[in-house]
């Protein structure tokens, strides 16, 4: 498996990585730019040896098919937050090989049916964390988007695109806490033979739980939610207002400098 990753990345990874940045390029969406899809796609490369240790009805044509899937499933983000955005993602990816005139991979059916379809949670994903059903793109690329969306960066991703969609503050912690945990109950009952990776996830998935509850508290006892500039509440203000990007030129509590730190910090190490 390591070696078909390596020649993998030879192959794809530049060309796919300058492609993510220029679409995002001119765009706001820090949350799920080029840098989120080198993000999931070391995710993928983590499950890809975790599956390898117990289904041997994997090939290099599978490795070839996560990476571009991965590259291209939230590009289409760039155009629209709405949950349809995979079918942008897939026509994007479908125009680049136009384009660009490189010949279809394998398993080029597949990738764009992934692209398309990575936001639709059902039991099939997880057919590739079966002994001896051969794996599938679009369970290994739904895994690892899941587990990018745990944790501090997780915090960020959820609420930028949740306020992205429309969502009050009012509703944005329950709504957070409702997807986030109904996805991690259906990553920790299908993906039992990862279950070393899913624990290695757990304590991510209780930090953004805890952030969202404590958010949630915040919010019932302050009489106007959207000028308190602390605490939880104060960091997705400042989301909502500047993104992730502390500015020297305001003044920021320190509990939303700690957060902003500590994010950027999880974001350099890029998910490895």
């Amino acid at each position: 498996m390591d070696i078909w990753i390596d020649r993998t990345e030879a192959n794809w990874l530049d060309p796919l990585c300058r492609q993510a940045e220029q679409i995002f390029r001119g765009k706001s969406l820090p949350s799920h730019d080029h840098t989120h899809h080198t993000r999931v796609w070391n995710l993928c490369k983590t499950i890809l040896r975790e599956i390898a240790t117990f289904n041997s009805r994997t090939d290099p044509s599978l490795v070839d098919g996560v990476i571009i899937a991965a590259f291209f499933h939230d590009v289409g983000m760039a155009f629209s937050t709405r949950e349809d955005h995979g079918k942008l993602g897939a026509e994007l990816c479908r125009s680049w090989f136009r384009d660009t005139g490189r010949e279809h991979p394998v398993r080029f059916t597949e990738i764009l049916l992934a692209i398309e379809l990575h936001d639709r949670k059902d039991v099939q994903l997880y057919n590739a964390f079966s002994r001896t059903t051969p794996p599938e793109i679009l369970g290994i690329l739904s895994v690892a988007d899941d587990l990018e969306a745990l944790g501090i960066i997780g915090v960020y991703r959820y609420a930028e695109i949740y306020l992205k969609r429309g969502i009050t503050l009012k509703e944005l912690g329950n709504r957070i806490l409702e997807n986030v945990k109904i996805r991690f109950e259906n990553l920790s009952a299908g993906c039992h033979l990862c279950s070393r990776l899913i624990n290695r996830y757990r304590q991510e998935y209780n930090e953004l739980c805890f952030f969202f509850e404590q958010y949630n508290l915040q919010l019932a006892g302050v009489p106007d939610p959207e000028r308190t500039l602390t605490g939880r509440l104060g960091v997705i203000n400042y989301i909502r207002r500047h993104g992730h990007h502390i500015s020297h030129n305001e003044r920021v509590h320190n509990e939303v400098t700690g957060f902003f730190i500590k994010l950027e910090n999880e974001l350099d190490q890029a998910r490895m």
